[in-house]
C-alpha cells in the first residue's frame, strides 16, 4: 500500500504494536523529524533534572512549555494546524505544569497535579492532528488514555524503526562501511581470545583488567534517568507527530455489548431510585437538626466513613448510569420513557449529595481541614457537576458526548483547587481555630494545632506558621522533653529551607520559604 506524501504525515504503526491490532492501516513513512524531537526532549529534560534539580519546580514549566511550542512547529512544517480540543488539553498541562513553579502543594494533591499533567499531555498529543476528542464518548477517550501508556512503552522504538537510516549510511564503494564492519567483528574476536589468554596468564590478566577497570559507579543513575526522559518523550512525540489515530480501540461503542429494552434497564434503575428515596427518609431528622447525629455514632463513624461511602454512591450511579445508556437500544434510549427513568434515579441522589456535604460541614466545624477533606470538597463539587452535565446532555439527546466536558470539567476542579493553594488554606483554618480558641456545639474545648503536621503540608503554609511560631511552640529546657520546642522547629526549618536549591528546581513558594526562614533566631 502506498503511503501518504509529506514528512510525517503517514500515520505510523509499530511492527509490535498498532499494525498488530489494525494490520490494514497503512505503515508511515520513514522520517527523521519525530526522532529528533524526541531525542532533544529527552536530553532537555535529563539536563533539567540532572544533579540536584530532580525536584519538581520550574524546570517542569520549561519542558512542558518546550515540548507543546516544538510539537506545534514541527506539525506547521508538516503544513497541518491543531485541533481546538488538543490545544485546549494542551493548555490545561501547560496551567498544571505552572503550579509546580507558582507553588509547593502538599504531597497528596502534587501527585494528583502530576498524573493531570500527564493525562493533558498524552491526550493532547494523541488528538494534535486527529479531531474528535469533543465528541468523543468515555470508550474513546479511555481507549486513548490507554493508548497513550502503551505508546509510552513502544514510542521511543517506533520513531527508531521509522527513522530513515539508509540516508545515513556510507556511499557505496566509500571505505567507511569496510571499516566499521571490521570494527564489529573485531570486538568479539578480541573478547573471546583475551579472556582465554587472561585465564592463561596472571601477568596478562592483571593487564587486561587495569585495561578495562573503568568505574562505571556513576553512569547508572544518568542512564536509567535519560531512559525514562526518552520513554516518555517518544511516547508523546509519537502519537503527536506520526500516530495514526489517537487510539488502537475499535471506533463507536465497546464491541459486542449486550441491547436491552425498556424493561431490562428499567427494573434496575427504578429499584435504584426507590433505595436512595428510602436511605434519604432515614437520614432527614439528622440532615434538618443541624448538628445532631445518630444515636450511639461518633464523627468517625457517621461524617468521615459515611461521605466516602456517599461520594462512591454517587460515582458508581454516575458509571451505572453511562454503562445502562451504552447497552440500551437505540429507540429505546430516544424515549421520554427511558429519560424519566434516568430522572428517578437523579432526583432522589441531588438529597444524597447534600447530605454527603452536610456531613463534610460537619466534621469540618469539629476538625478543621485537612488534605483529604480538602480533596473531598473538590471531589464532591465535580460529581456534581458531572452529574448536572449528564442530566443536561441526556436531556438534549446528546449522552454520548458527555466524556470530553466531564474530563475537562475535572481537570478544572483540580486546576481550582489547587489555585486556591489548599497547604496555605489548612494552615491558615486550622491556625486560627487554635489561636483563637474556636469552640461550637460539634467541639466543647478548643483545637489544638500541631506544628509538625503544619509543616508536613510544604512551603505554602510557612507564611502562616511563621506568623504564629511563638503560638505553635514553646521554649524547653535541657532537660525538658517536649515535641514543639521552638529550637528544634526552628533548626528543622533551617536544614529545609536554609540553603538555595538549584535553580532549575526553583520555586516561588521555596523562595519565599527562604526568604522568611532567614529572618528566624
Amino acid at each position: 500500500m502506498t503511503s501518504p506524501k509529506g514528512p510525517g504525515a503517514a500515520l505510523p504503526s509499530s511492527p509490535v504494536s498498532e499494525a498488530s491490532l489494525s494490520p490494514a492501516l497503512p505503515r508511515p513513512r520513514r522520517a527523521a523529524l519525530p526522532l529528533v524531537v524526541a531525542a532533544g526532549l529527552a536530553l532537555t529534560a535529563h539536563e533539567l533534572t540532572a544533579g540536584d534539580a530532580l525536584r519538581p519546580g520550574v524546570n517542569v514549566t520549561l519542558w512542558v512549555v518546550l515540548l507543546v511550542g516544538v510539537l506545534l512547529r514541527a506539525l506547521r512544517r508538516q503544513g497541518q494546524a491543531p485541533t481546538r480540543e488538543a490545544g485546549t488539553l494542551l493548555g490545561l498541562g501547560l496551567a498544571f505544569a505552572v503550579t509546580f513553579t507558582v507553588g509547593r502543594v502538599p504531597s497528596t494533591f502534587a501527585l494528583l497535579n502530576g498524573v493531570a499533567l500527564l493525562l493533558c499531555l498524552t491526550l493532547g498529543a494523541a488528538y494534535l492532528r486527529h479531531p474528535g476528542a469533543r465528541v468523543a464518548g468515555a470508550w474513546a477517550l479511555v481507549g486513548a488514555a490507554f493508548t497513550g501508556g502503551l505508546r509510552l512503552v513502544y514510542g521511543a522504538f517506533a520513531l527508531l524503526e521509522r527513522f530513515p537510516w539508509a540516508r545515513v549510511r556510507p556511499a557505496r564503494g566509500s571505505g567507511a562501511g569496510r571499516w566499521g564492519v571490521g570494527l564489529l567483528l573485531t570486538v568479539p574476536v578480541l573478547l573471546v581470545f583475551g579472556g582465554l589468554l587472561a585465564g592463561a596468564d596472571a601477568g596478562f590478566g592483571t593487564l587486561m583488567r587495569r585495561l578495562f577497570d573503568w568505574d562505571l559507579g556513576g553512569v547508572g543513575e544518568p542512564v536509567l534517568r535519560l531512559a525514562c526522559w526518552s520513554a516518555l518523550a517518544g511516547g508523546l512525540v509519537y502519537p503527536a507527530l506520526m500516530a495514526l489515530r489517537p487510539t488502537v480501540f475499535p471506533a463507536g461503542e465497546p464491541p459486542g455489548l449486550p441491547r436491552l429494552g425498556l424493561v431490562e434497564v428499567g427494573l434496575p434503575l427504578a429499584s435504584l431510585g426507590a433505595l436512595f428515596v428510602v436511605f434519604f427518609g432515614t437520614q432527614l431528622p439528622y440532615f434538618l437538626s443541624g448538628t445532631a447525629l445518630p444515636g450511639g455514632l461518633t464523627f468517625s463513624d457517621y461524617v468521615r466513613r459515611g461521605f466516602g461511602e456517599l461520594m462512591t454512591v454517587a460515582f458508581l450511579t454516575l458509571s451505572l448510569l453511562l454503562a445502562a445508556h451504552a447497552v440500551t437500544r437505540e429507540e429505546v434510549r430516544a424515549g421520554a420513557a427511558y429519560r424519566l427513568l434516568n430522572l428517578a434515579v437523579l432526583a432522589p441522589l441531588a438529597p444524597l449529595l447534600l447530605s454527603a456535604a452536610n456531613r463534610w460541614r460537619l466534621y469540618t466545624l469539629a476538625y478543621g481541614l485537612s488534605e483529604i477533606r480538602v480533596l473531598g470538597a473538590a471531589f464532591l463539587a465535580w460529581v456534581v457537576l458531572a452529574l448536572g452535565w449528564f442530566a443536561l446532555a441526556l436531556w438534549r439527546g446528546r449522552l454520548r458526548h458527555f466524556a470530553y466536558p466531564a474530563l475537562l470539567l475535572g481537570l478544572g476542579t483540580l486546576l481550582v483547587t489547587t489555585a486556591l493553594n489548599p497547604g496555605a488554606l489548612i494552615a491558615r483554618v486550622n491556625v486560627h481555630r487554635a489561636v483563637a480558641g474556636v469552640t461550637n456545639d460539634l467541639r466543647r474545648t478548643p483545637q489544638g494545632a500541631d506544628v509538625w503536621n503544619l509543616l508536613n503540608l510544604g512551603a505554602d503554609a510557612l507564611p502562616v506558621i511563621v506568623a504564629n511560631l511563638d503560638t505553635l511552640t514553646r521554649e524547653c529546657g535541657p532537660t525538658e522533653d517536649c515535641l514543639n520546642d521552638r529550637s528544634t522547629v526552628v533548626r528543622r526549618l533551617q536544614e529545609e529551607y536554609g540553603e538555595p536549591r538549584d535553580l532549575r528546581a526553583w520555586n516561588a513558594s521555596d523562595a519565599r520559604a527562604r526568604r522568611l526562614v532567614r529572618g528566624l533566631r
